[in-house]
């Protein structure tokens, strides 16, 4: 079909001016013009747009960068449903808030930032340094520029800058501080009286009426779910790696091109024992005490150098290698504060340095490893170079065929054999794919909610033909044709029964308890009794001993004016409790250490709640709104 269309260029090119020239004589060229501005924004924030592709991709990154991280363990159907779509639309409008307040307040990232940020990062780095050519040849792929990178960066770091600036206003007193200490940890002494459903089952008495009714009334409930048998071919560039053939030659010539990628820095290992200056944890109250212990320690570790591990286990305030004797392990230049690595980098093998001032207070080093630059020799990179030039080559090899193969799926749409023996792929079968997914395992990752959506679709069940060449991630084209399909039909009644007389039993005695309860509550209310309780015990917020969490906040919330005094709650499997909270115990006075942590913690939480009442004020102010919303429907569809 498109072979036609490109051999009749000429004809279709003067068709296609034809209809530009009608345009402009039936409506005018201020028509043509509003034809041409027709806007597909499902999402608004000011001036700022937010089209189904922005969505689309924000989506397929996400999914990408969630795939790397957890490998094999991550199925793609957690992630890509309606809820997650409307998720990242009201993420991806909440950036552009912040993007919109950036420009308003010219807020500015320096060169400086700029480059720190990007040489930082590790996936630039060899071995442990930035490399400029590791860098492009990484945004290449990603089929960025440096240009379009870096103004994504300054972005990033620009909002980023605003919601810390937030977040670093929040303030928490010391006095509230210690009532939340209070009011997490005070615990109630409680008894409680429970009203199961379960006492109730025999109890109920179900017509057939009303399971008829109930069936009639909910028959959306008691259907066998449409489901299909499909075919399905999948063209993912890893799969075309093992394609691709690399001679010894083109390995040679990448590594001898590329001299500065098999450079490896010098490295050194060292020991250190850290000497800080003020703070709970601190080894003294100030620095003249902190200079003063850690001339004592040195001393001492001159006097006998074979003790270091033990000074160091004994002395030093580094948590992350005190108990490891002061190891660091090996590391580069740069990756630490500069003072130690020019004292590190400047002493022989065995060495111990002096005194080191730091931001972090008083090193003493002792350097336990020296291993020079060295050039990795071809033998040691040949496997790493073959890899990524079959990958580079599969990836090229991928674009190039990708239009191909959704052409191909399109044009002979009667089946999928073709296109997997012209492309080499392997033609699947999968058996009870429902809306929900497909069920087995090794299919889970390609039915994707588009996929899905795709297949049920009235071109695929009815015409029985292959659906679109769909994305799903990574590189990842997949094509499905219906084999064959039931609808969703209704489930007889008698079939259903006893499943509906079970549930509206349950429901019953639920009632009965809950009615119960309120009963002996109110009769509770009037005249206090012990009878039926339990025996007392302490619960508290941070303690629920099994209640549900509505009953902890019944009980909690009771003025200590008010007890003791009985509360009703309906818990989650159908059960009314009544508690009778009898009495009230003050939390105990936290130590320094547990005080200071409940509060930074809690300042935590007081930041991100500022966060996100600023951001929801930056939405409000520029005026953000879904004006397409299929994404927030279909979720709210899916959730009902």
């Amino acid at each position: 079909m498109f072979d036609s269309i490109r051999s009749q260029h000429r004809f279709f090119t003067f068709a296609l001016m034809m209809m530009v020239v009608v345009s402009f004589v039936l409506t005018g060229a201020y028509g043509y013009k509003q034809f041409l501005e027709i806007d597909t924004s499902i999402a608004k924030v000011g001036s700022e747009r937010i089209s189904q592709q922005d969505l689309d991709v924000a989506v397929r990154e996400r999914l990408e960068q969630m795939s790397q991280m957890l490998g094999a363990n991550f199925d793609v159907r957690t992630m890509d449903t309606p809820q997650a779509r409307a998720a990242m639309l009201d993420a991806l409008m909440s950036q552009r808030a912040l993007k919109l307040e950036t420009q308003r307040t010219r807020l500015l990232v320096t060169d400086h930032k700029l480059q720190e940020v990007i040489g930082s990062n590790a996936a630039f780095q060899q071995s442990g340094r930035f490399d400029y050519d590791t860098y492009k040849a990484l945004l290449a792929a990603r089929g960025m520029n440096e240009h379009l990178f870096e103004a994504e960066v300054r972005d990033d770091l620009a909002r980023q800058m605003l919601v810390d600036a937030v977040a670093s206003s929040a303030v928490l007193p010391k006095s509230v501080s210690d009532r939340l200490w209070q009011l997490q940890h005070e615990k109630r002494e409680v008894r409680e009286l429970a009203f199961r459903p379960d006492a109730y089952l025999g109890k109920t008495e179900i017509s057939d009426e009303a399971i008829r009714a109930d069936y009639e009334k909910n028959k959306s409930r008691y259907l066998t779910p449409e489901a299909a048998r499909a075919e399905y071919v999948v063209l993912r560039a890893s799969d075309l790696a093992a394609q691709v053939t690399v001679s010894p030659d083109e390995v040679r010539a990448f590594y001898d091109h590329n001299p500065k990628r098999w450079g490896q820095a010098e490295r050194r290992r060292a020991s250190h024992i850290l000497i800080t200056v003020g703070g709970p944890d601190g080894s003294a109250p100030d620095k003249g005490a902190a200079r003063k212990l850690a001339e004592s320690v040195l001393a001492k570790l001159r006097s006998n150098p074979a003790d270091f591990v033990r000074l160091a286990k004994e002395y030093s305030k580094d948590p992350g290698s005190a108990q490891k004797g002061g190891d660091l392990g090996w590391f580069g230049r740069g990756m630490m504060v500069k003072p130690f690595e020019d004292s590190t980098f400047s002493m022989k093998d065995g060495e111990t340095s002096g005194l080191v001032e730091s931001d972090f207070g008083f090193h003493i080093i002792r350097v336990t490893g020296i291993e020079p630059a060295r050039t990795k020799s071809f033998e040691d990179v040949k496997a790493q170079i073959e890899g990524e030039l079959r990958q580079q080559a599969a990836e090229k090899r991928f674009s190039e065929i990708a239009e191909q193969f959704s052409n191909f799926v399109y044009e002979q749409a009667d089946g999928l054999k073709p296109a997997a023996d012209k492309f080499k792929l392997q033609l699947r079968e999968v058996d009870g794919l429902t809306r929900r997914g497909a069920p087995p395992a090794d299919a889970a990752s390609v039915f994707t909610a588009p996929v899905i959506e795709a297949v049920f679709a009235p071109d695929s069940v009815q015409k029985r033909r292959n659906t679109k060449a769909i994305e799903i991630g990574n590189n990842t084209l997949v094509s499905v044709r219906v084999l064959d399909y039931h609808a969703a039909a209704p489930i007889p009644l008698e079939i259903v029964k006893p499943t509906i007389k079970d549930a509206l039993q349950r429901a019953a005695a639920a009632e009965m308890a809950r009615t119960s309860g309120q009963a002996r509550l109110a009769e509770l209310q009037k005249s206090s009794s012990d009878d039926g309780f339990d025996a007392p015990r302490w619960v508290g917020r941070d303690d629920p001993q099994q209640l549900p969490p509505a009953a902890v906040t019944s009980i909690m919330q009771l003025a200590a004016g008010r007890l003791p005094a009985f509360v009703g709650v309906q818990a989650g499997d159908g059960s009314y409790l009544v508690v009778h909270v009898l009495s009230i115990k003050a939390a105990d006075a936290p130590a320094a250490a547990a005080a200071a942590g409940a509060s930074e913690q809690w300042l935590r939480t007081l930041s991100s709640a500022d966060q996100v009442t600023y951001v929801q004020g930056l939405r409000q102010r520029f005026g953000a709104k879904v004006v397409r919303g299929a994404p927030i429907a279909a979720a709210k569809e899916e959730q009902e």
